[in-house]
């Protein structure tokens, strides 16, 4: 299958742009109109309209929740409810026939190096709380008593770390290509996020949301971060 044919979001890789319309479809036909998503199709939902090519336009002053309503032509569409009330409707077709958001790579990268020390943090503390005699700590995903040197620390779904990016930005009416990032100066290791305000707004969203967990090295990189969603209760549309 041509990698031009599939169609990447946050929370889930489709092989075909077919897959990933029957997928949405499906998901539409489950609601009644005037009904709201649940919240891990409001996941799917935030990191498909990432790709809507009037995504700015669209969440405004940022994301509360999902419905579903009836169009004038007595079908089913998406809408999304924005923070200060106000509705709009959004194809899915459109999101998924569109290009993924460009610099999205660069901007998690940034995101990530806001919670560097967090994330060192709570691997020193899960490790020292769950460290046995023989200084082996067990795998989350494999069950496997491994080292502490031989663990990653994972982002749990359904909020890996690529989903809590693109949660963030929707909430706030950002879109990635509008994040402020620096890059590319003398000695530095990667692209960090330009406005320290924005910065700390993501630091206590991850540490609100984030389900951490280690996880073998080995595992978490056969993995790349591309996980499906799993069973789990999640918050959204929360106030900051």
């Amino acid at each position: 299958m041509a990698r031009g044919n599939t169609v990447e979001l946050a929370t889930q890789l489709f092989a075909t742009q077919t897959e990933a319309i029957e997928f949405f479809k499906a998901m539409l036909a489950r609601y009644q109109p005037g009904k709201r998503v649940n919240e891990e199709d409001a996941l799917h939902l935030f990191a498909l309209l990432e790709r809507h090519s009037e995504y700015r336009t669209k969440v405004g002053c940022g994301i509360d929740h999902f419905s579903v309503m009836m169009t004038v032509h007595g079908t089913r569409c998406f809408q999304l409810v924005r923070k200060d009330g106000d509705k709009t409707d959004f194809s899915y077709l459109k999101c998924i026939r569109s290009s993924p958001p460009p610099r999205k790579q660069e901007v998690s990268q940034a995101f990530r190096w806001v919670v560097r020390f967090d994330l060192f943090d709570a691997k020193r503390m899960f490790v020292a709380a769950n460290e046995d005699t023989d200084g082996l700590i067990t795998c989350a995903e494999t069950k496997e008593r491994i080292t502490p040197a031989h663990a990653h620390l994972d982002h749990r779904p359904p909020m890996t770390f690529e989903v809590l990016v693109t949660t963030f930005l929707g909430s706030h009416g950002i879109a990635v290509q509008d994040v402020p990032i620096v890059s590319g100066q003398d000695g530095q290791v990667s692209p960090e996020i330009a406005d320290q305000t924005l910065a700390e707004k993501f630091r206590d969203y991850h540490t609100r949301m984030a389900n951490l967990d280690l996880v073998s090295s080995k595992i978490n990189l056969a993995q790349s971060s591309r996980h499906r969603l799993r069973d789990g209760r999640i918050k959204l549309g929360q106030k900051n």
